[in-house]
């Protein structure tokens, strides 16, 4: 459970309940005008730059933040791959681990051990394998990129919006009453564009790339264990190399984490 997001929503949603309340502000800065202008155009735009496909998957994967992790932790993935090490120890190898485990990590873990059988030979199932979690992290990447042009086109329309109300504002210029309004609503634009860039899309591109690194490490464990185990190795040492790989790559992960913020 990432309890930061969570946190993140939560003060967004008071820091936006606070601006309504104090003094009616609120409902100038977040004004129909700026909305259509800002999340309209940036729909828009993003319809035209990239592929419907695209913005499904980043669709899905934005909601699937919501939802529990269909991935297990790296202690569950290290039980499991050396539960697996000594039934093949004990009853003949990979061979007999044919079904086991079907639903484990969405399935990866069953395919990982079918291609490992079809092949026979390590390298050829390290090189699959990692074909398709590269296939993975990419389109994981794709997902956290249209998020990122998304929030780089909002503060655009915002930028937009705001050219569009001065228009209003010189219109009304000889009516002082006017001008006042009319000015905060031209803003408005852009402090929608600024907000939706930072506080929505921003975050949530960050979000999608760190479980896309997450998933990453999880899926290479898995492939790691299914190759010991293939190669016969004792379950103490397939335990042990997990362990290990476990450990790096965490601290491989918060590293590229760090330098990403």
């Amino acid at each position: 459970m990432n309890w930061t997001f969570w946190l993140g929503i939560a003060a967004g949603g008071v820091l936006a309940w606070w601006s309504f309340q104090e003094g009616g502000g609120g409902r100038t800065l977040f004004s129909l005008h700026g909305i259509v202008i800002v999340l309209g155009g940036t729909v828009v735009a993003t319809l035209i730059n990239c592929p419907f496909r695209h913005i499904v998957s980043a669709l899905g994967s934005i909601v699937s933040l919501f939802l529990p992790s269909r991935l297990p932790a790296p202690g569950d993935i290290v039980g499991e791959m050396t539960r697996l090490a000594r039934r093949a120890q004990t009853e003949g190898g990979l061979l007999s681990l044919q079904g086991e485990s079907a639903n484990f990590a969405g399935g990866f873990l069953n395919r990982a051990i079918n291609v490992a059988i079809a092949t026979g030979e390590s390298d050829e199932t390290r090189r699959i394998l990692e074909s398709e979690v590269r296939r993975m992290r990419i389109q994981a990447q794709e997902d956290a990129n249209l998020l990122r042009t998304m929030g780089t086109l909002s503060p655009m329309f915002g930028l937009l919006g705001t050219l569009l109300g001065m228009i209003r504002v010189l219109e009304t210029i000889s009516t002082p009453a006017k001008v006042g309004p009319a000015m905060a609503l031209a803003l408005s634009s852009a402090f929608i564009g600024i907000s939706f860039a930072n506080l929505v899309c921003v975050p949530v591109a960050g979000q999608l790339r760190l479980r896309a690194i997450n998933e990453t490490m999880v899926l290479e464990m898995i492939l790691e264990g299914v190759l010991d185990i293939s190669a016969g190795k004792p379950p103490s040492i397939v335990e042990l190399h997990l362990l290990s790989y476990s450990a790096q790559r965490q601290r491989g992960a918060a590293a590229s984490s760090g330098a990403g913020a």
